[in-house]
């Protein structure tokens, strides 16, 4: 009865620490903490919230918080805009083609530059400031996402991920670090690749049969052919939105991914509004959530 006393007690602190503006539900929170204590959550992370300090520094204190109250956290980021700014400023031109965009071995040098190097050090920078204990993964020097060429090579350097060489990410877990992974891939002959993020953290997730897989996005989540926040979406009308064009660009890679997992042992997959400060919490420790709740 003691030690129960003294972990609601800790459990409240934290939360009064890290979470300020969401007092009105941390009574409630407690039954979502112990539904997640000791279990793996997949969050994507990247868009327009990593160009905004604030956003950063919401993700951070969050990241810290759901570390500190004992869930295993594994974070994957994208950096599309990121990518976008640098190919302009050296005058690239780029493609997409199904919402992956086409990589040359020149953006492909971007990208690792700017994924692996510059995106992965600031989120870890970031985490630790509130003493989330994040690890760099960043696809560069630690082979983490072994690949094959996507499409036969006919979108260049894009990997698809088909092996986790988990032992080392593992092991950070156990020690209570927050992995930062970037989404670069390597084959046997060295080749690296361009994977992306949706896809990636899809594949990480279902390898680890996670408790829960968050997209975070730069819409509400899903929207429907009037802007409105699609709540809940299942395969069919997931297909049928895609096929009538509701569905589309980017958005296309992670409604698939959210199925491939959940056909492949994910419990929950959602699609959360990554431009809201805190939308992580308030998916993840509260009835209300925050986006669009995937079901089979």
């Amino acid at each position: 009865m003691i030690l129960k006393k003294k972990q609601a007690h800790d459990r409240a602190k934290l939360l009064k620490r890290y979470w300020k503006k969401g007092i009105q539900y941390h009574s409630k929170s407690h039954e979502f903490i112990s539904d997640y204590k000791n279990q793996y959550v997949v969050i994507k992370y990247g868009g327009f919230s990593l160009k905004k300090k604030s956003l950063v520094n919401s993700f951070a204190k969050n990241i810290a918080l759901l570390n500190r109250l004992g869930i295993k956290i594994i974070v994957i980021h994208g950096g599309g805009p990121q990518i976008e700014e640098e190919l302009k400023r050296k005058k690239i031109d780029d493609e997409e083609f199904q919402g992956l965009r086409i990589t040359t071995k020149k953006i492909l040098s971007i990208v690792k530059k700017i994924l692996g190097n510059n995106l992965n050090k600031m989120i870890v920078r970031e985490i630790n400031k509130y003493d989330g204990n994040a690890i760099p993964f960043n696809g560069l020097n630690k082979n983490l996402l072994k690949s094959k060429i996507a499409m036969s090579g006919k979108i260049g350097f894009v990997g698809n991920p088909i092996k986790l060489e988990k032992k080392n990410l593992i092991k950070a877990i156990n020690k209570g670090k927050v992995p930062i992974i970037s989404p670069i891939g390597f084959d046997e002959k060295g080749n690296k690749y361009n994977i992306n993020a949706d896809i990636a953290a899809g594949f990480i997730a279902e390898t680890l049969k996670v408790k829960r897989l968050l997209l975070l996005t730069d819409v509400e989540g899903v929207l429907d052919n009037n802007k409105k926040l699609i709540v809940e979406l299942n395969k069919k009308k997931a297909f049928e939105y895609i096929k009538k064009g509701i569905i589309k660009g980017g958005m296309i890679p992670k409604v698939k991914t959210c199925f491939k997992t959940l056909n492949k042992g994910v419990k929950g997959v959602a699609l959360v509004d990554g431009r809201k400060a805190d939308a992580i919490l308030m998916e993840l420790l509260t009835a209300k959530g925050a986006g669009t709740l995937i079901k089979k």
